[in-house]
């Protein structure tokens, strides 16, 4: 079974360069992340504040809990029909004659719509109570590029050319509640849009493990000397001001967040089984991230191959069933730790599919799909209509009745206490998923 491995955007490959055209700015390093990665040495928060002795001291660290985010992105734009099957109605099997999902095996949820059958472990956490399936989610007049619908979902926003996402607007909006540089992390190499900000450091790693200063091989015995030297000079240059100053601080701020990184994760230990695939993995370290009591809020991750234009139901089973047994492992883990209650998982895909399968056994791209949210502090169940497979748009795509934006009001405000007007900028109707 061949993966695709996590934050790989292989779509639209301009995504991954959009930010470079950006000037040089507090804001273009931030939004970048700078991460520093590859395995190095990592010196003692003390002599960090001696070398900052005669300039400006790093951003203090705390290790206050609070309700933590994690977001799925399944990128390629899963086809919800094939994932929430509304397996009574007859003109779901009349448009897709080859891959749809038989009523005999969808994973009933009630009389009328079931979850794909490779969906076990999120069937078990819907019985459970810990899953809620909002039906439905789009946007109007709905854009089916890969990158303009994804860049929709990470702003928020129908305008163009939004310079921040939702997720850096909702770090700059909380930012004075604590000082902790770990309250949000991107779990791969590609800082997603969703964190572009103002003024919040998200770091990207792929483990703890390998994250810290990236330094010559050749050259490892003076990696200590080299470290200390490194720091010294972006101390001395954050006393000058401009662009200097700027790289100082965002260099240090990086550094600053291996020190507190390896000492606080270096204990944590798995309490439940995770697949052995890119997604398990990195679950697993937003696990290791959330354990270790640095103040995370907001940990993303991304995994794709769901742009199934040919052969869908061979591809789709495979990935469900690894998204599907991941999460369930992850709050199996959670639970285990004491924080399910604290912890909370929303996946959402920038499109669904079209209705009608295409000739090569697969679907092209469409409009609304599923959001599922995972959690021990939710109201599980069934949340907005079944799209209707019979009253369709006039392009012959789903209607959605929820728009994304309701989702991420209802997260801001109900799990996290944050106006979203300060994030979204104006009001959404909210769903009842929190008790």
């Amino acid at each position: 079974m061949n993966l695709e491995s996590v934050n790989v955007h292989s779509n639209e490959p301009i995504e991954s360069s959009k930010l470079l055209d950006s000037p040089l700015s507090r804001r273009g390093f931030v939004t970048k992340g700078m991460a520093i990665v590859g395995l190095g040495s990592v010196l003692p928060a003390a002599f960090i504040r001696a070398a900052f002795a005669e300039g400006p001291p790093p951003t203090a660290l705390t290790t206050s809990k609070r309700r933590a985010l994690v977001v799925l992105q399944l990128g390629g734009g899963n086809d919800g029909l094939n994932t929430v099957i509304p397996f009574s109605d007859g003109a779901y099997y009349d448009a897709r004659p080859r891959i749809a999902v038989s009523a005999e095996s969808a994973l009933k949820l009630n009389g009328s719509v079931g979850l794909h059958p490779g969906m076990t472990g999120m069937k078990g956490l819907y019985d459970a109570g810990n899953l809620a399936i909002v039906q439905g989610v789009g946007y109007p007049n709905p854009n089916r590029s890969h990158f303009r619908s994804m860049e929709i979902w990470h702003t928020a926003s129908t305008k163009e050319n939004v310079p921040t996402g939702w997720l850096g607007r909702f770090l700059d909006a909380t930012k004075y509640e604590q000082q902790s540089m770990w309250r949000g992390a991107n779990i791969g190499s590609e800082l997603p849009q969703s964190y572009a900000s103002a003024h919040s450091f998200v770091p990207s790693l792929n483990s703890p493990q390998t994250y810290g200063l990236q330094m010559d091989g050749s050259v490892r015995g003076q990696t200590q000397r080299r470290t200390m030297d490194w720091v010294q000079l972006y101390a001395q240059q954050a006393s000058m001001g401009g662009a200097l100053a700027l790289l100082s601080e965002t260099g240090t701020e990086a550094y600053e967040s291996t020190v507190a990184l390896k000492a606080a994760t270096a204990t944590y230990q798995a309490k439940a089984t995770y697949p052995g695939n890119a997604l398990g993995t990195a679950l697993k370290t937003a696990a290791q991230l959330i354990t270790s009591n640095l103040g995370m809020g907001v940990c993303y991750v991304t995994t794709g191959g769901f742009d199934t234009h040919a052969a869908e139901s061979g591809t789709q089973a495979n990935l469900l069933k690894a998204t599907s047994d991941a999460i369930a492992a992850f709050y199996a883990d959670l639970t285990a730790q004491g924080l399910s209650n604290d912890v909370l998982t929303m996946t959402w895909t920038e499109f669904g599919r079209r209705v009608k399968e295409n000739g090569s056994q697969g679907t092209d791209h469409g409009t609304a799909g599923p959001v599922f949210l995972v959690g021990g502090g939710i109201k599980g169940g069934l949340y907005g209509e079944t799209p209707s497979v019979r009253n369709l748009d006039s392009n012959g795509d789903l209607k959605f009745n929820i728009d994304f934006r309701s989702v991420y009001s209802t997260v801001l405000s109900r799990w996290f206490g944050t106006d979203p007007k300060d994030v979204l900028g104006t009001a959404f109707p909210e769903l009842p998923i929190f008790a």
